[in-house]
C-alpha cells in the first residue's frame, strides 16, 4: 500500500499512503499525507484504520522492506537499555521501520507505557513461540538444504 493515493471514506480526505503500521493486537493503520500544500507548508499526515479507506494505484513506487522484528518478540533498546515485547510495527515510505515496545514492569501498579525506537536500535530478537512440528530438520516439502 506505500505509495498509493487513497481517499478517506468519512472526510474526503486525498493523499498518498506514506506509512503503514502493523500492531500485535490491533488493526492495521496507515498514515495519509495530503499531497497539496496549505499556505505554502506541507499538511502533516493522519493515521487512519484501513477500512476507512478507498485505496486506489500507486502513484510512487516503494521499494520492499525486510523486518528483522517480529510482533511479540522480546527486544532492547541498545541506547537505554528499555527491555519490552515488540508489539507494532511502523514502515515508512522512506524506508524507515521504527517499532513500537511495550514493557512487563509496572510503575506506580501501571503499565509502563509503550516506546517506540528505530529498529536497528533494538537487540535480543528472542521469539515468545515456541517452535512447533515434530521435528527441527526440513521435512519432505521443505526447500532448505541443511
Amino acid at each position: 500500500m506505500l505509495g498509493h493515493i487513497a481517499v478517506d471514506r468519512i472526510t474526503g480526505l486525498k493523499g498518498i499512503i506514506t506509512a503503514v503500521a502493523d500492531f500485535l493486537h490491533s488493526p492495521q493503520r496507515i498514515e495519509l499525507s495530503p499531497e497539496k500544500l496549505h499556505e505554502g507548508a506541507p499538511v502533516k499526515g493522519v493515521w487512519l484504520d484501513v477500512p476507512r479507506l478507498l485505496i486506489g494505484k500507486s502513484k510512487i513506487k516503494a521499494p520492499k522492506f525486510e523486518s528483522t522484528v517480529t510482533m511479540g518478540d522480546k527486544v532492547m533498546d541498545n541506547l537505554t537499555g528499555f527491555k519490552g515485547i515488540a508489539v507494532g510495527r511502523f514502515t515508512f515510505l522512506n524506508g524507515c521501520i521504527r517499532i513500537e515496545v511495550a514493557s512487563k514492569t509496572l510503575k506506580d501498579g501501571k503499565p509502563v507505557e509503550p516506546e517506540v525506537f528505530d529498529e536497528q536500535r533494538l537487540t535480543g530478537k528472542i521469539s515468545e513461540q515456541k517452535p512447533g512440528g515434530p521435528r527441527p530438520g526440513p521435512t519432505p516439502y521443505s526447500t532448505c538444504k541443511h
